[in-house]
């Protein structure tokens, strides 16, 4: 063979073998889904960068300095902050107040689950619905409601039932914690409750056959069967007390009572802003938050006690006789004090020229409503803003959830558990410091800070930081109704020739709706009311709701303020109301099945 032969049959082997290696390369390229790159991606842009920005700041004190970045290691802002005297205090302040508040908000809310879950007291179903209403109304506007119901010269104050020293005392810490024990009894009575419901009686039973008293069954056999469910509600409790930022911007600021997740805020938005203390106080609050999260998942995989098996019987129902009617007023009692006494404390605010002219016929006034509704005005155009935001984040949000977890419904890789560890992770994280990562990101971040969208300063921002907030919940939400979906339906589309748009629109869709649409509705009244992102966020065109309100109630526009409250509620509820009704009469009429009804319980969502 000539070296001319030898070199062509060489060339002809190469190329084979370039061709075979090309086409294994093709095949490896179109079995490898693009999607865990796409969600990996997603999370790291949305919270996982933010986060880790939040936490490299308070190491590294010169990475965002304007004049002269640096990315020397520092623990001067750590040493800083823990020497300082008002910092220790609000450390010492916020963990004061989380932890009394998750001993008496516990103990509210399981009184109130017993209640209504194991009494028969008078007007049983309106009892039970009271905790979801106080816990869809927003901690904030309790909060200011309380303020005009307290303070100095408010509508309580002014009856002369309240002595100098009682609204003292309510502005300091036992204020605090009776109103967030008032605002956070329902995450309580939603655990224990769901805990009540998987409780038969076939253990009290044979207690009872056995001489046992009723309040030593309940001491040593319901009691540390339940035991879990308390724990849990604890640990939510005080991650929630310690993430909150609508009462420490309101009632701890005006009672001067510092919390860590107020100093953040005080901190990016001092000028200039000390990012290294807002660093520090991020990671502080973050600490304790994941802390008492993990604390959460060792408690539940080492003690869950499983409650419903095959011979379960249904809880007894306990008959109070004389005493259903005392136990009634004290549930009622507790309605009005945490739903009813606020919402009538703005809604007469909002009717009326001055606080301090009380509830009397001359003072009462439409004119505050009338001036929230005027077309052209800044509260209008903030209800316009927050509808709008609230509309766009929820339909993008749910969009996006659904498709996530319908491909993740089909992983069966590490894929589907890592992002729902994730997504459970997230829920963990303060509204307050998700806010200043975005600020990091995307107004100090080189390759970030001149992105058309989002950009820094305008609305698309503070959309997506709603959304990032809002995916978690709605990914979790979503899921728990498609994991009940049985995989043939979906394989016997397929088969057929059906592609994976399709299935997902006219099978799975359908058969999920209501969950989404449950998705859909917190998320928008979610937005509608979410006042640490709006915060740190706040648009150059103008803020939406939240801002609004705290502004005016701060620069004595107190009544103006109430009426944009009571509007932004009236709005949402009724919007979501219609919205839910239409949503389960066109399924009942469309006959889907209901096998994913969603439930706070079933979600597996906390509010931490």
């Amino acid at each position: 063979m000539s070296h001319e032969q030898r070199l062509g049959a060489t060339a002809s082997v190469r190329g084979s073998g370039e061709r075979q290696l090309g086409a294994f390369v093709r095949s490896v390229i179109a079995r490898v889904s693009v999607l865990p790159f796409i969600i990996y991606a997603v999370f790291a842009m949305l919270l996982g960068l933010p986060l880790l920005l939040v936490l490299v700041q308070a190491v590294m004190p010169g990475l965002f300095d304007a004049n002269a970045p640096d990315m020397a290691l520092s623990l001067g802002p750590l040493e800083k902050a823990f020497g300082s005297s008002r910092v220790g205090n609000a450390v010492v302040n916020s963990l004061e107040l989380a932890i009394t508040t998750a001993l008496t908000a516990t103990l509210l809310g399981g009184a109130f689950a017993l209640l209504a879950r194991r009494c028969n007291i008078p007007a049983r179903r309106f009892i039970s619905a009271v905790p979801w209403l106080v816990f869809l109304t927003p901690s904030y506007l309790k909060a200011l409601a309380w303020v005009l119901l307290i303070s100095p010269g408010g509508y309580l104050a002014q009856w002369g039932i309240l002595s100098t020293q009682f609204i003292h005392t309510f502005f300091a810490l036992p204020g605090l914690v009776f109103v967030q024990t008032l605002n956070l009894f329902p995450l309580a009575t939603f655990v224990i409750g769901a805990a009540l419901a998987g409780l038969g009686s076939e253990y009290e039973d044979a207690a009872r056959m056995a001489g046992v008293r009723p309040l030593r069954i309940w001491l040593h056999i319901n009691g540390p069967l339940l035991m879990p469910a308390i724990a849990l509600s604890l640990i939510t409790i005080f991650a929630e007390v310690l993430s909150d930022f609508g009462m420490a911007s309101t009632i701890a600021r005006v009672s001067n009572f510092g919390v860590l997740t107020y100093g953040i805020y005080a901190a990016a938005s001092d000028y200039p802003v000390d990012f290294p203390m807002a660093g520090v106080l991020a990671l502080i609050l973050l600490l304790l938050v994941v802390g008492v999260v993990m604390v959460d998942r060792l408690l539940r995989r080492r003690v869950d006690p499983r409650l419903i098996s095959g011979r379960s019987k249904n809880g007894r129902i306990y008959d109070l006789g004389l005493w259903r009617w005392p136990a009634a007023i004290a549930a009622l009692t507790i309605s009005v004090l945490a739903l009813f006494l606020p919402v009538a404390a703005i809604a007469a605010r909002a009717f009326s020229r001055t606080l301090g002219a009380g509830l009397t016929f001359g003072n009462f006034t439409a004119a505050n409503v009338l001036t929230a509704l005027s077309f052209g005005t800044d509260t209008d155009g903030a209800l316009l803003r927050s509808l709008a935001y609230a509309g766009i984040a929820a339909v993008i949000t749910c969009g996006g959830a659904l498709i996530l977890a319908a491909e993740l419904d089909r992983s069966r890789g590490i894929l589907r558990p890592l992002v729902l560890g994730l997504s459970l992770g997230a829920v963990a994280i303060p509204g307050i410091v998700l806010g200043f990562g975005y600020i990091l990101m995307w107004n100090r971040l080189p390759g970030f800070q001149n992105w058309p969208f989002p950009h820094y300063g305008d609305a698309s921002l503070m959309v997506t930081g709603y959304i990032a907030a809002a995916l978690p919940y709605c990914l979790v939400i979503i899921m728990g109704a498609i994991g009940q979906l049985s995989p043939s339906l979906g394989e016997a589309a397929k088969l057929h020739g059906v592609g994976a748009t399709r299935r997902l629109l006219r099978i799975t869709l359908p058969l999920v709706l209501l969950s989404v649409v449950t998705a859909f509705l917190f998320t928008f009244i979610r937005t509608m009311f979410e006042l640490p992102i709006s915060q740190m966020l706040v648009p150059v065109n103008g803020p939406p709701v939240p801002p609004m309100v705290t502004h005016l109630f701060s620069h004595d526009q107190d009544g103006l303020g109430s009426a944009l409250s009571l509007l932004s509620m009236l709005v949402a509820g009724s919007g979501a109301g219609f919205i839910w009704l239409f949503a389960k009469r066109f399924v009942t009429r469309r006959g889907v099945a209901s096998a994913v009804m969603p439930t706070a319980a079933s979600s597996g969502i906390s509010s931490s």
